[in-house]
């Protein structure tokens, strides 16, 4: 199998040169790419990333996002910055705000995908499924010409980590249909199923019912727990943040890694080819991912920016760069004892990183096997070797 070309630029900034920052060499990174192979003019693109959450601060930074826009443009595109709901969409608007991400500093439109509901979405078959046959991707991203999908690499409690097949398996999807059945839960469920409750293991300490993004959990004292059905989304949060395991969302990480992967194919599938590119930023990796109500400080140092037209092997590639990254101190793998460069991300989450990586390559989304192509900075007039 032919080998599939990923730009990287390391974070390290050695040299009291802007072409050696990490701006500068994202800048390279986008000519080195040439985004006019992907978008033609006129093309209303995507930039699809994350907005965070309140206290989940730890996204990519509107300086690269700009950039990324500035580079659309440049190429004749009309971008926009978009993700599909989290929470509720006016809410999730105000938290991308809040985080830095807005037209002023994005130079573009910042919008919500999936529309104020959260059901402003189409229904797309998936081919070849095994269990997500049919799923609603939204219009925002279906309506796009071209596809920039913008990634902040780190951990992720359910998956191991979270890169651009999860951004657009389960960004790329809307929480509801549009006629207000569940979608994106389905993911991380069997059967569409609601978290199970167990009373016994239960302190009622109503974590679960703060963390819930859509008020669907309702405690009283110690004898009212309901869980609303038409109101869950399936998310998981609350099983994810129980201590104690009174709460269970019934899915392996082999069924769960399938169910994105059958969604990412989803959303490609609304693109021609090579309509979509990739961005994945290994910057402020936290152990978890950014839906979180808060961000625990990263467990490995930066390691820089890599950018393909293939989501397995632009994944593929950050998780052997941070593989060799040795775990920090004072974070949540020093707390577990991880002290050796390795899987840190799959360590700290008790999760195999390399599952989801080896569904997609099986199931067709991409591959696995890729050619690394560095750079250290910006073509310039500038003469760094002045500086060092």
């Amino acid at each position: 199998m032919q080998k599939t070309k990923v730009f990287y630029a390391t974070a390290r900034s050695k040299v009291w040169n802007y072409d050696y920052s990490l701006p500068a060499k994202l800048e390279e990174l986008l000519q080195k790419i040439d985004l006019s192979r992907y978008i033609s003019p006129k093309d209303k693109v995507a930039v699809k990333t994350h907005f965070g959450s309140h206290g989940a601060f730890r996204i990519v930074r509107p300086v690269f996002i700009r950039k990324i826009v500035n580079a659309v443009k440049a190429a004749g595109g009309k971008p926009f910055v978009t993700d599909t709901t989290r929470i509720e969409s006016l809410d999730y608007l105000e938290v991308a705000a809040e985080n830095g991400l807005t037209h002023l500093t994005c130079g573009a439109p910042v919008l919500i995908a999936d529309g104020i509901k959260g059901m402003d979405a189409t229904s797309v078959k998936v081919e070849g499924a095994k269990h997500i046959r049919e799923i609603s991707v939204a219009n925002g991203i279906l309506q796009a010409d071209a596809m920039i999908v913008v990634s902040h690499f780190k951990g992720h409690l359910q998956a191991g980590f979270g890169g651009a097949i999860k951004n657009i398996g389960m960004g790329g999807v809307s929480p509801k249909t549009h006629d207000g059945k569940n979608n994106r839960g389905r993911l991380h469920s069997v059967d569409d199923k609601m978290p199970a409750w167990d009373k016994n293991k239960c302190t009622w300490c109503k974590r679960c019912e703060a963390i819930c993004p859509t008020e669907a959990i309702t405690i009283i004292g110690k004898d009212v727990y309901e869980i609303k059905d038409e109101a869950c989304w399936r998310c998981g949060r609350c099983a994810r943040i129980c201590k104690e395991k009174a709460l269970d969302m019934p899915i392996t990480s082999e069924r769960l890694n399938t169910h994105i992967i059958e969604a990412s194919k989803a959303v490609m599938s609304t693109f021609q080819p090579k309509k979509v590119l990739f961005i994945n930023f290994m910057i402020e990796m936290q152990p978890e991912c950014d839906c979180m109500p808060m961000a625990d400080v990263p467990v490995v140092n930066d390691q820089g920016i890599a950018i393909s037209d293939d989501p397995v092997a632009v994944d593929q590639a950050c998780i052997d760069i941070v593989s060799r990254a040795t775990p920090l101190p004072d974070s949540l793998a020093s707390d577990m004892g991880i002290t050796e460069a390795g899987d840190t991300f799959g360590a700290v989450n008790k999760k195999e990183t390399k599952l989801s990586l080896e569904i997609g390559e099986k199931m067709g989304l991409g591959t696995r096997t890729y050619e690394l192509v560095t750079i250290k900075k910006k073509t310039s007039k500038s003469k760094p070797e002045e500086w060092e």
